[in-house]
C-alpha cells in the first residue's frame, strides 16, 4: 500500500489567517481563534470511495483533533488557551479609566514608549497594570512554546522580571477569570489571591527563577515540540494499524512526515532515556513517548490542585522541563517502563501516572482527574454543564463557560478511558481489544473540535448529533463576537498603526461586509469614537 504525499507530508502554520488551499499545509489548529483548519485535498479525500486513500485523510483530522484536546483538554493547555480572554478581562476596566482620563491613543505599547523616553518614568497607573499584564503573560507564552526563547525574552530589561513572576501571573489571571465565572468565591479552585505572599518570599530568598537577573533551568524544547510529537506519532500509528503493520519508521520519513518539529521532542526522548529509535510505530518505545508528552502537558501544581510545592513552581508545571524530567527518570531504568507498555490498557496508563508522577515529585496526575471531576457538586459548575447539554450558554462570559465546560467534560471521559486519549492512534480502528470500535467512534465525535473552516474558508460549527442547530450557531455567533472584542483589545495594547479589520480568517469573502458591525461593537463597547484615537 503505497502513501500519498498529496494527503500527508506535514507542514504546519500554528497560526494561519485563513484557507489553506495553495499552500503545502494539510492541515492547522489556530491556538488563539480555537479553529481547526482543513486543505481541500484532505476534505474530498474524506469522501472517497478508495478506503486507503479515505483513511489516510482521516489521518490528518486525528492528528489536527488531538491539537484541539490539547488545548481544551489537558491541564497546561486549558490556562493557555484561556490567556488572551484573561487578558482582556483583567484589561477592560484599565483601558476604560485611560480614556476617561483623555490617553486615547493606540498602540498603548508605543504610547508608553514615547511617555517614558519624555519623562524618564512611567507613572500611569493603569497604562503600567496593562503593560505589565501584557507582557508578563506574552513572556509565559514564549517560554512554555520553547524555553530556548529565555534568550528573547531576557534583553527586555524593563518588562521582564523572572520567569517565576511571569508564570505566577499566567495562572493567577487565568484561574481569577475562570473563578469570575464558575467559583467566586473560591470554594474548590486554588486561592490564588493568597499565593503574592508566598511568591514575594521566594524573590527574597533569591531562589532560582524567581528573582531580577536570576539564572533559569530550562528544556531544549517546549510544548511547540510536545504537542506536534503527540500529534504526529498517534497519526503514525492509526496509519499503520489501518493500512499497513508493515509500515516502517523510514516510509513515514520518506513520506515526509518526520522531521524538524514534529520529531524534536521524540529524538530527545530517545537521546535521553538512551532507547533504541524503533523500526516500527507499534513498538512500546513510541507508547512510553506519547505518554511523557501527555504527562509533561498536564501538570497540577497550582491547578488544577492547589500548590504543593512552590519553590518548584516552575520546573512543576512548564511542560518542557517536566518532559525533561520525565525522560530522566525514564533513563535510570527505562526496561522498567518499557515493559509496562504492552496492550496500551488503562491499567497501564494508571501504572504509569503513578508511578512517573511521583518519579518525578508531583502528586499523581490521573488522580488529580477525579479531583476536576467533584467540582460538579457546587451550583455555578453544575448550571454550566447543564448549558453544555444543550449548547446554549447564558451570555456573560460565554467563551469562559464555553471552554471550561468542554475541558470538564473532557475531563470526564478522560478518566474513564485515559488510555484511549493518551493513546488514540492505537485506539482509533477496529483493531484493538481495549474498547470497541463504536465508543471510541463517539468519544471521538464527542470531543471533536466545535469549529472548523468549510471549503469556502469562512469558519463553521461543527453540529452535534441529537443538538439544536439554533443552539449551536447563536452560541458560536456569541462567542466570535467576543473572540473578536479580545483581539480588537491585544491589537489595541501591541499593534503599531491603525486598527486592523481584517477579519478574513473568520469570514473569508464576507469579511468586507463584516466592517462596519465590528468597528461599531468596538465604539459601543468602550463608548469611544474611532476617530478620536490618535493613532501612534
Amino acid at each position: 500500500m503505497k502513501l500519498s504525499n498529496k494527503l500527508l507530508s506535514t507542514e504546519e502554520e500554528f497560526n494561519c489567517e485563513s484557507t489553506l488551499n495553495g499552500t503545502s499545509i494539510k492541515g492547522a489548529y489556530n491556538t488563539m481563534r480555537f479553529v481547526l483548519r482543513l486543505s481541500d485535498d484532505i476534505r474530498f479525500a474524506l469522501d472517497s470511495e478508495f478506503e486507503p486513500e479515505k483513511i489516510q485523510a482521516s489521518s490528518t483530522v486525528i492528528h489536527e483533533n488531538i491539537h484541539w484536546w490539547q488545548h481544551i483538554g489537558s491541564n497546561f493547555g486549558l490556562l493557555f488557551s484561556l490567556v488572551y480572554p484573561a487578558f482582556a478581562h483583567s484589561t477592560n476596566k484599565n483601558l476604560s479609566r485611560i480614556i476617561s482620563s483623555g490617553y486615547k491613543y493606540k498602540s498603548i505599547k508605543k504610547f508608553d514608549e514615547h511617555y517614558y523616553k519624555k519623562h524618564n518614568k512611567s507613572d500611569i497607573g493603569d497604562i503600567n497594570m496593562i503593560l505589565n499584564n501584557f507582557y508578563d503573560l506574552e513572556y509565559a507564552k514564549l517560554f512554555a512554546l520553547d524555553n530556548k526563547n529565555i534568550e528573547h525574552i531576557l534583553k527586555d530589561r524593563r518588562f521582564f522580571l523572572n520567569i517565576g513572576h511571569s508564570y505566577h501571573i499566567l495562572w493567577s489571571n487565568t484561574i481569577h477569570t475562570l473563578a469570575s465565572t464558575i467559583d467566586p468565591k473560591y470554594n474548590f479552585l486554588p486561592k490564588v489571591n493568597n499565593w503574592l505572599s508566598h511568591f514575594k518570599k521566594l524573590e527574597e530568598n533569591k531562589v532560582t527563577g524567581f528573582h531580577i537577573d536570576s539564572d533559569i533551568y530550562i528544556s531544549p524544547l517546549g510544548i511547540k515540540a510536545i504537542y506536534e510529537g503527540q500529534a504526529i506519532f498517534n497519526q503514525l500509528q492509526y496509519l499503520t494499524l489501518a493500512l499497513n503493520e508493515e509500515l516502517t519508521y523510514e516510509d513515514f520519513e520518506n513520506y515526509g512526515m518526520l522531521h524538524g518539529i514534529y520529531i524534536e521532542a521524540f529524538e530527545f526522548f530517545l537521546k535521553t532515556t538512551q532507547l533504541n529509535k524503533p523500526s516500527k510505530l507499534l513498538n512500546p518505545v513510541v507508547g512510553l513517548f506519547l505518554f511523557a508528552c501527555d504527562l509533561s502537558i498536564n501538570p497540577n501544581n497550582g491547578f488544577p490542585n492547589e500548590i504543593y510545592d512552590i519553590n518548584n513552581f516552575i520546573s512543576k508545571n512548564d511542560p518542557g522541563i517536566r518532559f525533561y524530567s520525565i525522560c530522566n527518570k525514564i533513563s535510570e531504568d527505562p526496561n522498567a517502563y518499557i515493559n509496562i507498555v504492552n496492550r496500551y490498557s488503562k491499567e497501564e496508563y494508571i501504572n504509569l501516572s503513578k508511578k512517573l508522577s511521583e518519579g518525578i515529585g508531583c502528586k499523581c496526575y490521573y488522580e488529580s482527574i477525579n479531583d476536576v471531576l467533584t467540582w460538579s457538586k457546587f451550583q455555578e459548575v453544575s448550571s454550566i454543564l447543564k448549558e453544555e447539554e444543550e449548547l446554549k450558554y447564558s451570555y456573560e462570559n460565554l467563551p469562559i463557560r464555553l471552554i471550561f465546560s468542554k475541558y470538564y467534560r473532557f475531563q470526564e471521559d478522560k478518566y474513564k478511558y485515559p488510555n484511549v486519549f493518551c493513546w488514540f492512534g492505537f485506539h482509533a480502528t477496529s483493531k484493538n481489544s481495549n474498547i470497541d470500535f463504536k465508543s471510541m467512534n463517539d468519544l471521538f465525535n464527542k470531543h471533536h473540535a466545535l469549529y472548523t473552516d468549510d471549503i469556502d474558508g469562512e469558519i463553521k460549527p461543527t453540529l452535534y448529533k441529537g443538538k439544536s442547530e439554533k443552539n449551536i450557531m447563536d452560541t458560536f455567533n456569541t462567542f466570535y463576537q467576543f473572540n473578536i472584542l479580545y483581539d480588537l483589545i491585544f491589537k489595541w495594547v501591541s499593534e503599531e498603526g491603525e486598527f486592523n479589520f481584517d477579519y478574513k480568517w473568520l469570514f473569508n469573502k464576507r469579511a468586507e461586509t463584516e466592517i462596519p458591525a465590528i468597528k461599531d461593537m468596538l465604539e459601543k463597547y468602550f463608548n469611544i469614537a474611532l476617530d478620536e484615537i490618535k493613532i501612534l
